[in-house]
């Protein structure tokens, strides 16, 4: 009952976009459907726990040389990609570079660890107003270092 539902939403789906030409919005599916928004998103629900995949099933129907398997597509959700991580260490490097140690720990701690300028204050045993003052004199100066670097980042 419930995979057949999932594939009635499914081609609800898929005939609103072709008709809408864009994905079409839920309140736009439960119509079609001739659904409530409380029961639709009891569908939604339901639909997806069906979506249950052997581990063992081959990825593609090709023909290639290799046997692939879902087990060897599945992206690991908690590894970082080692390229974004190094460039992330080297944009903070950058942008903390020539900095005191409370303005670089103003730059990671808003940018970085998304902390309120009061939070910051709070940690940095500053006042809010100061770390926000701070934080402006921060922003101009790296305005300068870019405008003076404009050459090197031109395509």
């Amino acid at each position: 009952m419930v995979r057949a539902r999932a594939h009635q939403l499914a081609r609800a789906r898929q005939s609103l976009e072709t008709h809408l030409g864009r994905k079409p919005t839920e309140k736009e599916t439960a119509e079609e459907l001739d659904m409530d928004m409380e029961e639709f998103n009891r569908l939604l629900r339901d639909a997806n726990a069906v979506s249950v995949v052997s581990l063992d099933t081959r990825y593609s129907d090709d023909d290639g040389e290799k046997d692939v398997r879902e087990i060897d597509v599945i992206r690991d959700q908690r590894s970082q990609d080692p390229l974004t991580e190094a460039q992330k260490r080297d944009l903070r490097s950058l942008l903390t570079k020539g900095f005191t140690r409370a303005e670089q720990l103003i730059v990671v701690l808003y940018y970085y660890e998304e902390m309120t300028m009061k939070e910051i204050g709070a940690t940095l045993d500053l006042s809010e107003s100061r770390v926000s003052q701070m934080h402006s004199s921060i922003i101009q100066r790296l305005k300068a270092q870019m405008n003076s670097r404009k050459k090197e980042f031109a395509i």
